[in-house]
C-alpha cells in the first residue's frame, strides 16, 4: 500500500485570514489524531496570502477515513461560511522514484 500525499491551497482575503488560520490550526489538531494520518502542517503562503496544508495519510483507506469524519463536514462548512463559499484546492501527489 502507497502512502497517500497532499497539498491543500485555501485561498482567503486579508480581512478573515487570521480567523480561517485559527480554525485551520484546530482542525490540524484533530487531524493528526487520526490513526492513518502522518502529517498534517499548515502554512502561510508569504506570497499569495493562501493558507497550505501539507498532508500524508498511511494509504488511501486512511485518507478516505479522513474524509468521511465528522470534523471533516464540519471544517468545511464553517471555511464555506466564513469564506464566501470558497474552499480549499487539493493537489494530489505521486513520489517519483
Amino acid at each position: 500500500m502507497s502512502e497517500v500525499d497532499l497539498i491543500a491551497t485555501i485561498p482567503v482575503a486579508d480581512e478573515v485570514r487570521d480567523r480561517v488560520a485559527r480554525l485551520l490550526s484546530e482542525y490540524g489538531r484533530s487531524v493528526r489524531q487520526e490513526p492513518g494520518n502522518l502529517r498534517f502542517e499548515a502554512y502561510l503562503d508569504a506570497e499569495a496570502g493562501a493558507l497550505v496544508v501539507v498532508e500524508r495519510y498511511r494509504d488511501a483507506a486512511a485518507f478516505a477515513d479522513h474524509l468521511s469524519r465528522p470534523q471533516n463536514a464540519a471544517f468545511n462548512a464553517e471555511l464555506a461560511q466564513i469564506t464566501g463559499g470558497g474552499g480549499s484546492r487539493l493537489q494530489m501527489l505521486k513520489l517519483l522514484d
